[in-house]
């Protein structure tokens, strides 16, 4: 290593650090030096320049696909959290139309748990995805019983950042009219 340098290893590999020494006295280093008044500047002539603009994606596949799955997992705790605590109000939230709320009000009070339910949704492909509108095949697995169900086709709308339940079965995945729509 060269005099004044000090090496760290880390899990990366190894860290160089230099380390300087100041002198007092002389001009600090954000000064410009001083300009003698009898200089004169020849304009310099730099090559022509052009520019390039580069788009970088903001997410990749396999971590959008980790964004959905993770919309999906947060509605489906919150749904199991509100029926397990009784509460209709939480529970009718979650929804993005009235029409599959109201259908799935039927189950709010037949559904019991003789424990807290721990869920984990598993997105195995997005089969549509816009500003408005996810559907996903998905498989819901409770973790608490160990009970998985079939793989289904699961819709949530919102505006991006607020989402809700908006279908789950066979034959609507954002695309064309709403099966609950009049």
């Amino acid at each position: 290593m060269v005099s004044g340098m000090r090496g760290y290893r880390t899990a990366a590999g190894v860290v160089t650090v230099v380390v300087a020494a100041c002198s007092s006295g002389g001009t600090p280093a954000t000064t410009p030096p001083p300009v003698p008044s009898t200089t004169t500047s020849t304009p310099a002539t730099l090559p022509p320049t052009t520019s390039t603009t580069t788009t970088v994606a903001t997410t990749t596949t396999m971590n959008r696909l980790a964004e959905i799955e993770a919309i999906f997992q947060d509605l489906e705790e919150r749904r199991l959290q509100a029926l397990y605590d009784g509460d209709r109000e939480a529970f009718q939230a979650l929804f993005a139309n009235t029409e599959y709320m109201t259908r799935s009000m039927g189950a709010f009070d037949v559904v019991e748990f003789e424990t807290e339910p721990v869920i984990d949704v598993e997105v195995l492909a997005v089969l549509h995805e816009s500003s408005s509108c996810i559907a996903v095949t998905r498989v819901l697995r409770r973790v608490d019983t160990g009970q998985t169900s079939e793989e289904t086709v699961g819709v949530i709308e919102g505006d991006g950042d607020e989402w809700g339940f908006s279908y789950a079965g066979e034959g609507w995945a954002c695309e064309g009219p709403h099966p609950f729509s009049s």
